[in-house]
């Protein structure tokens, strides 16, 4: 899959490029959908700090508000991972794994981590 990223920005082609808020902290490729995390700054409040596209960098998703097992003032996403069940498992500071339908970016479930 051709993309790159630098920054703030991911582009998909030469005319197709998208500019977030805050720089991206890291890109999943997930049965062929790009999900991206933003490294969200330690003053700010942001727990919807997941996006997806396709291949073609078309919108697909943003993550919804997730309930959270510990609520905190810094509890955006900052890692994911295919666990055993080859689900994928999105992971924030406030104790929260959250396992999602990569195509959709439904919540299938929530576990506590700590």
């Amino acid at each position: 899959m051709a993309y790159s990223k630098n920054g703030n920005q991911i582009t998909f082609s030469e005319d197709n490029s998208i500019d977030f808020e805050y720089p991206i902290e890291e890109i999943f490729e997930v049965d062929g959908i790009l999900v991206v995390t933003l490294k969200i700054p330690n003053n700010v409040r942001d727990r919807r700090n997941v996006f997806a596209f396709s291949r073609t960098g078309d919108f697909l998703w943003q993550i919804k508000d997730v309930p959270l097992y510990h609520n905190g003032d810094f509890c955006p996403f900052i890692g994911a991972l295919a666990n055993k069940q080859n689900e994928f498992v999105l992971f924030n500071w406030c104790d929260t794994a959250v396992i999602i339908d990569p195509q959709t970016g439904n919540v299938i479930r929530t576990y506590q981590t700590k």
